[in-house]
């Protein structure tokens, strides 16, 4: 065996050394480019050994609040969990990977705030570390808080417009029922006026007979008797009136011919008394299910808004009303009442069915009859109306799910 001369053993440190050095160059290297790896992260990375930090990235070091990486690295991860969550995070980390989960941790200066954290064992460097992945939930949570307020909020004023709604149609269908009052009374004027032309005569006759000194008993009974049936057909008027104008409290079978015909007899009168034709034709057994009076009050709104057409319009022409019900498909009942009025303004037509929309000035209409006629036909009875004009005038159309 050759001995080993000072010149082969200070080759073989320096050998060594330069082994050394190279290898420490090449771990600096990496290290250097995990950090560029880690930084280049969008989720806070934290590089841990044995619990304690040994590494983070910007993303952390701003998520934790700090301004150096000194003031966090070489400290235990746990000096960075909220209390409320150092169970759970010391259950996961005994885990060598986890899934994303939720926890409370800690700023530098003390604050909690919420976020989602993922763990995984490693080997790197010649040791064992555990790569953390953190992301901040602290603007989310406070945005998912914000929008859960607004979003209440939002629901408090969408039922505190329901509301105002409510009160306003409330208040639409009392001015309705008002302006539909007037208009009974004016029925009812209308068909009082025969009865009480004939007691008016009954008691000019029996006055006369009086100074002829010609009352006996069977004068007195006649005179009663045409009395009491003229009495009792006024009553009878009234009656009719109340219960068709009495607002509906329950859904009914009824027959739309009848209903139509009972809204008719009730506006000829009024319509005749001014040169105003109105005629009625129905097919039998037209069936529906809904609420019989205000179907009625809708049929009159609309006839009475014909009647003040026709009496605003020019000519010599003769002024008519047609009131027809048939059935049309799927078993719909479809009902139309046309004039010849000359039809609606196209410029006004867009506007027809608009609360306070009226053309017939202050005086003469309160823009509510036909506003309550669509409200009656399209929610109350989930039917559907419309008007159209026609070569002569215009035509409403009201069309309602019939029973078979």
């Amino acid at each position: 065996m050759s001995s080993l001369t000072p010149t082969s053993i200070l080759l073989g440190l320096g050998i060594i050394l330069l082994l050394g050095i190279m290898w420490i160059y090449l771990l600096l290297k990496q290290r250097q480019k995990f950090k560029q790896l880690i930084d280049f992260a969008i989720e806070g990375m934290v590089i841990s050994h044995k619990g304690c930090v040994v590494e983070i990235n910007a993303q952390a070091l701003k998520i934790f609040g700090g301004t150096d990486k000194q003031e966090i690295l070489g400290k235990s991860m746990f000096d960075f969990i909220a209390p409320e969550s150092k169970a759970l995070v010391q259950e996961q980390s005994t885990k060598r990977h986890t899934e994303m989960y939720e926890c409370m941790l800690l700023r530098k200066n003390g604050t909690i705030f919420p976020a989602l954290v993922r763990g995984s064992n490693v080997e790197g460097f010649g040791k064992s570390m555990r790569v953390s992945a953190i992301i901040d939930l602290s603007e989310l949570k406070e945005a998912q808080y914000a929008l859960q307020a607004l979003n209440g909020n939002l629901e408090m004023q969408v039922q505190a417009q329901i509301e105002k709604n409510r009160q306003q149609e409330m208040m639409l269908f009392q001015q309705s029922r008002h302006a539909q009052m007037g208009e009974m009374i004016s029925m009812i004027a209308h068909q009082w006026r025969q009865p009480l032309n004939v007691l008016s005569l009954l008691a000019q006759n029996i006055v006369f007979k009086y100074k002829l000194h010609k009352l006996d008993d069977p004068v007195m009974d006649e005179f009663k008797e045409d009395s009491m049936r003229q009495i009792l057909q006024m009553s009878k008027t009234i009656d009719d009136f109340r219960d068709f104008f009495k607002p509906d409290k329950s859904i009914k079978i009824f027959d739309v011919k009848q209903q139509l015909a009972h809204a008719v007899e009730m506006v000829k009168p009024i319509v005749a008394g001014h040169g105003i034709e109105l005629s009625f034709q129905a097919e039998d057994g037209l069936k529906v299910e809904s609420f019989p009076n205000e179907f009625g009050q809708s049929i009159i709104n609309i006839l009475n808004n014909a009647k003040d057409v026709l009496l605003e319009s020019c000519g010599d022409h003769s002024k008519q009303i047609v009131v027809e019900a048939k059935r049309g498909d799927n078993s719909e009942v479809i009902v139309s009442i046309e004039d010849n009025g000359g039809g609606i303004d196209t410029i006004v037509m867009p506007y027809i069915f608009e609360p306070y929309f009226s053309t017939k000035g202050a005086k003469h209409g309160t823009g509510l009859g036909l506003y309550m006629t669509k409200i009656i036909v399209e929610e109350h009875m989930h039917g559907r109306i419309s008007v159209v004009n026609t070569t002569t005038g215009a035509r409403f159309q009201i069309v309602l799910q019939g029973l078979i």
